[in-house]
């Protein structure tokens, strides 16, 4: 899958310390993404074990486990296209070499840019809708634009990521070298 075409460095060359730091930032959102899915599991278990053992359900447990798993998969989503450890198809990148293969992942990147930059637009849009009318939670109260901002944080910072990456890719295909890739 994707990540096989990673720029990879032996160990007598010396990793920049920009690349470590954000190596090891990576690794703790990884860390941290990891935590949060297992607290969601946490709760489901004890929502279901009062519920079941119990007779008790507690109340907003379900919209929580879900406000938080959107928020775990939008900013996990970041991070992957990131790293380019996404789920993709990427016969054609793996055969390809030099200045056709930096072309390819300056296509990636633009259609990355593209389409979730109108994802933010029309996010940013339906959030201002919403806020608008003062919609709430029926379980927990919380008002709508808190699981909805997901979206937007997501998808902004989505677009933000592949506009680095374009740039980064461009200056690779302008020059003909292989860009450096942060490894989790």
């Amino acid at each position: 899958m994707a990540g096989t075409d990673r720029a990879t460095l032996t160990e007598t060359e010396q990793i920049p310390a920009p690349s470590r730091l954000a190596g090891l930032a990576m690794k703790v959102l990884h860390t941290l993404l990891g935590l949060t899915l297992l607290s969601v599991v946490a709760v489901n278990f004890l929502n279901a074990a009062s519920r079941y053992l119990f007779g008790i359900s507690p109340l907003g447990a379900d919209e929580l486990m879900v406000y938080v798993v959107i928020w775990a998969v939008m900013i996990a989503s970041i991070l992957s296209l990131f790293l380019r450890s996404h789920i993709n198809v990427n016969l054609l990148p793996l055969c390809a070499t030099g200045r056709f293969h930096h072309l390819l992942r300056v296509i990636h990147d633009l259609a990355a840019v593209v389409t979730c930059g109108y994802a933010t637009y029309a996010s940013w849009l339906f959030i201002g809708r919403i806020s608008t009318l003062g919609v709430k939670s029926m379980g927990l109260g919380v008002p709508m634009t808190i699981p909805h901002a997901a979206l937007l944080f997501g998808f902004a910072g989505l677009t933000l990521a592949g506009a680095v990456m374009l740039v980064r890719d461009l200056s690779a295909l302008v020059r003909n070298n292989p860009c450096e890739e942060v490894e989790p």
